[in-house]
């Protein structure tokens, strides 16, 4: 997934503002969105959506995912091939809930999105936070929070 990073317009009493284009699964469609948290150099951007006013993490090493995955519990060929329906066995699967823990290889389905993948790698952010990573058969590579309490 490919940033495209725009300074807003602003009067001279308003700074300049950063957007960054994202898809809201809320409003099932792509806005610019404004980042409302986030340091340079930081891991997660937080970005708010002018459709649904919600806040949306942005992971700033997303680009890099499909590098990492051959990294991870040695899944070399996991997440390099296009998931197709018949790959993913439905009747294994259990609905994402950010509050649960996942492993790798298993099958994942995400209400929002009415789509199923299979975890690809797990990782843990500074703070010690946990992300999966998943390929879903239509979003593609995703990372999902893992283990929030």
């Amino acid at each position: 997934m490919e940033a495209v990073v725009a300074a807003g317009k602003g009067t001279k009493k308003q700074e300049k503002k950063q957007t960054i284009e994202q898809y809201c699964s809320v409003c099932k469609q792509s806005f610019d969105m404004e980042v409302v948290d986030g340091d340079d150099g930081a891991d997660v951007l937080w970005l708010k959506c002018p459709g649904c006013e919600g806040y949306l993490p942005y992971m700033t090493g997303e680009e890099d995912l499909g590098d990492e995955d051959a990294e991870h519990e040695g899944q070399e060929t996991a997440g390099t091939v296009d998931l197709a329906p018949e790959d993913i066995d439905k009747d294994q699967a259990r609905e994402y809930v950010e509050s649960d823990e996942y492993q790798v290889d298993e099958i994942v389905y995400h209400r929002s999105w009415n789509d199923y993948g299979r975890v690809i790698a797990k990782e843990t952010l500074p703070g010690r936070r946990k992300t999966i990573v998943v390929h879903f058969i239509n979003q593609g590579k995703i990372r999902l929070l893992e283990g929030v309490s």
